[in-house]
């Protein structure tokens, strides 16, 4: 069987994008059909990098990786690269975003930036 996809290293100096690395992560493993609950932890384990392997090592010491659940590893590494934050300050953030001179109207309302600073918020069904 041949392999769908790849999965690169995960980008620890950017630690903002752990959310888009383990939803790539997840495709790839429904991708390729892999459902089995040790193998989806070796897969993490092997393709997530040295670096990010290390921070694990670290986070779970003197547990090894190798003795939790892939869901578990996740987990883990969602609340040290992406904790949660005040939905007030989400809110701040958001609201303190002015538009640019020379940007218009529509591209400000449109911008990526703004959605995803608004998808923060927590804004619910309103975020449209």
């Amino acid at each position: 069987m041949s392999t769908i996809g790849s999965i690169g290293e995960f980008d620890v100096s950017n630690p903002i994008s752990w959310d888009n690395y383990a939803e790539q992560l997840k495709n790839f493993l429904e991708a390729n059909e892999i459902t089995n609950a040790e193998k989806k932890r070796a897969v993490l384990l092997t393709v997530c990098g040295i670096k990010n392997l290390g921070v694990l090592r670290s986070l779970l010491a003197p547990e090894s990786p190798s003795t939790k659940s892939y869901e578990d590893l996740i987990k883990v590494l969602k609340e040290h690269f992406v904790p949660t934050s005040s939905k007030i300050y989400r809110r701040f953030q958001f609201h303190k975003r002015l538009q640019h001179n020379n940007e218009t109207v529509s591209s400000y309302v449109k911008k990526t930036e703004m959605r995803q600073l608004a998808e923060e918020c927590n804004f619910g069904a309103t975020l449209t």
